[in-house]
C-alpha cells in the first residue's frame, strides 16, 4: 500500500481495512479529523463515470413528500484588544494586519547565510490630489455611459473637481543578501511568506526580484488556521462548543507565532491539494427550473424530498437554501427559491451530491414560499438528471461557479479549488462532526477565498560559489489599528510589526530596519530604536518580534 493510502486509512474512523480499496488514494494534507463513514465506503466502490439517466420532468400539482505550541520567543502580551501596549509585544490592536515575515528556503542549508535590510516607507501617507475624471476613468469595468454617470456623481460630491487622498498603508522593501559560502554553485528554492486572502491579493501580493531582475513565482498556501465559536445573541453565546458558526481569526502576534513556529504549516503548504478522483458520487442535477414570478407569491419555492439511511449516506448540495431532516424516519427534504428572470442564478443548475448509498425515489413540488410549515402548492417544476461521476469532478463544477461569482478573487482557480477542498476536510461536510456552518452540506457557504492566511511566493535563485545574490520583496502592508467607535484611547494610532526568525530556516548574520518617515509621522511606541529628533532612521533588529506604532503629524 502506498504512503498516501496509509495516510487515508489513518484519517478514516470505524472502517475495517477490508472495506478500503487500495487503489482509491485521495491525497490528504495535515492531520485530519475523521472522515464520515460513507466517505470511506464511497472510496471502496468501483468508479463509474458518465452513466446518465434522465428522470421525467417533475412538477405541476403532484403531491410531494412532506495549533502547535511555539518554540522559544517572548512571552505573550497581557491585556485584550485595544487595552494598550503589552510588555515587549506592542498594542493588541482590534484590527491586526499580521506581521511582515522573513524569507525562508525550501530546504535548510547551513552553507547559505543571509543579511536582511527591511525598509518601512510612509510615502502612501502623503496626500495626493485625485481628480473626479481620474476616478471615473479608473472604472474600466463599466460602459462609457456608466462611466459618465460616475463622473457626474463625483462632480456632485466634490464640486472642486476632486479631493485630496492619502492612505495608512506602508510600502515595505524587504531585501536579503544571500551568500553561498560553499565552493560549488547552488540553485535553491526560496519562499517568501505574506498575509493575505485571495480576495485581497491584488493589493497585497509581493513582487520578488533577484539582483534587480523580476523572478517567476508560484503561489502556495496552508489551510485556514483560525478557530470557531458560537454566535452571540445579546449577552448569550449560542453553540459555544465545537460545531459552531462564527470564525475566530488570527488576530495577534502570538497567534502567528503559534501557527508557524514548528514548521507544520509550511510543510502542508508545500504538499499537493487533496484529490477526490477516487471517490464516486451520484449526482442529481436540477435544470430547466420553472415557476411563477415573485409578484404573484411571496417566495416561489421548489421542494425536493427523498428517503435515505443517514448512517450510510451523506448529501452535499449546491444551490439549495433550506432543508428539513428526519433521521428516525429516514427522510430528507431540500428546497430552493425559484430563480427569477435576470437574477444571477437564473438558468443555473442545482445539485444534490450523494456519497455512499444512493437515495430513494426523489420528488419535486412547488410551494408559495419557503419553510416546511407552508403547504400551499403552486405550479412549478424542474428536470432532474441522475448521473455518476467522481467527487473531484462535481466539486470542480460547483466551485468553478463559486469562483466566477465572487468579485475580486485573484490567483489561479486551482489554488482556490484546493482551498475549498481543504475546507471540506478540515471543517466541512466530509467530516464526522462538521462545524455548524457546514453541517447541512451546503457547498456555496464555504468562504475560503475571503479568509486571511499565510501565503508563500515560491521561486528559485542560483547562488555562485562563494558569491552572493540580493533577493528583494516589495509589498504594500496594511497597518494595524483600533476602530474609532471603540474609544480605546488608541484612536489615530497605527501599527506595523515584523518577525526576525519566525518560520525561517535561514542563518542571519545581521538584520536592520530603515525608516522612511517622509515627514508624515510621530513615533508613539516602538521596539525598533528609531529616533526622528536625533536623525536615527536606521537601526539593528534584535529579538524575535519588532514593532512600530505611529500617529500622523498634526496638519498632515
Amino acid at each position: 500500500m502506498s504512503e498516501q493510502s496509509e495516510r487515508l486509512l489513518r484519517c478514516i474512523s470505524d472502517i475495517g481495512e477490508e472495506k478500503i480499496d487500495e487503489g482509491a488514494q485521495p491525497l490528504l494534507r495535515r492531520k485530519r479529523t475523521a472522515w464520515r463513514r460513507w466517505g470511506a465506503l464511497a472510496a471502496a466502490v468501483v468508479l463509474v463515470v458518465g452513466a446518465v439517466r434522465v428522470l421525467p420532468r417533475m412538477g405541476g400539482m403532484a403531491s410531494g413528500g412532506g495549533a502547535a505550541a511555539p518554540s522559544g520567543g517572548t512571552a505573550t502580551a497581557g491585556g485584550g484588544a485595544g487595552e494598550g501596549p503589552g510588555e515587549d509585544e506592542g498594542t493588541a490592536f482590534q484590527s491586526y494586519a499580521g506581521p511582515v515575515l522573513p524569507l525562508t528556503l525550501g530546504q535548510a542549508d547551513s552553507e547559505i547565510t543571509a543579511q536582511r535590510e527591511i525598509t518601512l516607507d510612509f510615502a502612501p501617507w502623503i496626500k495626493r490630489w485625485r481628480s473626479n475624471e481620474d476616478e471615473a476613468n479608473s472604472r474600466e469595468d463599466v460602459s462609457p455611459e456608466t462611466r459618465q454617470e460616475i463622473l457626474e456623481q463625483y462632480n456632485e460630491w466634490f464640486p472642486e473637481g476632486g479631493r485630496w487622498q492619502s492612505s495608512t498603508d506602508i510600502q515595505v522593501t524587504d531585501a536579503y543578501t544571500l551568500t553561498n559560502t560553499s565552493k560549488e554553485e547552488k540553485t535553491v528554492s526560496v519562499l517568501y511568506p505574506f498575509v493575505s486572502s485571495l480576495s485581497r491579493m491584488d493589493s497585497r501580493l509581493p513582487v520578488l526580484s533577484a539582483d534587480g531582475q523580476p523572478l517567476e513565482t508560484g503561489l502556495r498556501t496552508g489551510q485556514y488556521a483560525g478557530g470557531w465559536r458560537g454566535t452571540w445573541a445579546g449577552d448569550l453565546l449560542l453553540d459555544a462548543d465545537f460545531g459552531s458558526i462564527d470564525r475566530l481569526y488570527l488576530d495577534s502576534w502570538a497567534d502567528y507565532r503559534n501557527l508557524l513556529a514548528d514548521g507544520a504549516y509550511l510543510e502542508t503548504a508545500l504538499e499537493d491539494s487533496p484529490d477526490f478522483s477516487g471517490i464516486p458520487v451520484v449526482v442529481y442535477e436540477f435544470s430547466h427550473i420553472w415557476g411563477p414570478e415573485k409578484g404573484d407569491f411571496p417566495n416561489p419555492t421548489l421542494r425536493s424530498s427523498f428517503s435515505l439511511d443517514y448512517t450510510k449516506t451523506n448529501v452535499l448540495t449546491y444551490g439549495f437554501n433550506g432543508g428539513s431532516f428526519d433521521q428516525e424516519r429516514g427522510w430528507m427534504g431540500r428546497e430552493f427559491s425559484i430563480p427569477q428572470p435576470g437574477e444571477p442564478d437564473d438558468g443555473e443548475g442545482r445539485y444534490l451530491i450523494v456519497l455512499g448509498e444512493d437515495i430513494g425515489a426523489i420528488t419535486a413540488q412547488g410551494y408559495e414560499t419557503g419553510g416546511w410549515d407552508n403547504d400551499r402548492k403552486i405550479e412549478a417544476g424542474t428536470t432532474i438528471q441522475r448521473y455518476e461521476t467522481s467527487l473531484e469532478e462535481i466539486l470542480r463544477t460547483v466551485f468553478q461557479r463559486c469562483y466566477d461569482r465572487q468579485e475580486g478573487l485573484e490567483g489561479d482557480f486551482e489554488l482556490y479549488f484546493g482551498l475549498m477542498k481543504d475546507e471540506l476536510l478540515l471543517c466541512g461536510g466530509l467530516l464526522a462532526d462538521p462545524v455548524s456552518r457546514y453541517e447541512k452540506g451546503g457547498l456555496e457557504y464555504q468562504d475560503s477565498g475571503q479568509l486571511d492566511r499565510v501565503f508563500y511566493l515560491e521561486s528559485s535563485v542560483t547562488l555562485p560559489a562563494g558569491g552572493s545574490v540580493t533577493l528583494t520583496a516589495e509589498l504594500t502592508k496594511e497597518a494595524s489599528f483600533d476602530f474609532g467607535c471603540a474609544k480605546t484611547g488608541n484612536t489615530g494610532v497605527y501599527g506595523c510589526d515584523l518577525a526576525t526568525s519566525l518560520g525561517s530556516n535561514l542563518t542571519f548574520t545581521r538584520q536592520t530596519a530603515v525608516l522612511e518617515d517622509r515627514g508624515q509621522i510621530a513615533l508613539v511606541r516602538q521596539s525598533i530604536p528609531f529616533d526622528l529628533e536625533a536623525g536615527v532612521r536606521t537601526a539593528e533588529l534584535t529579538g524575535e518580534h519588532c514593532f512600530l506604532e505611529v500617529k500622523r503629524l498634526p496638519g498632515e
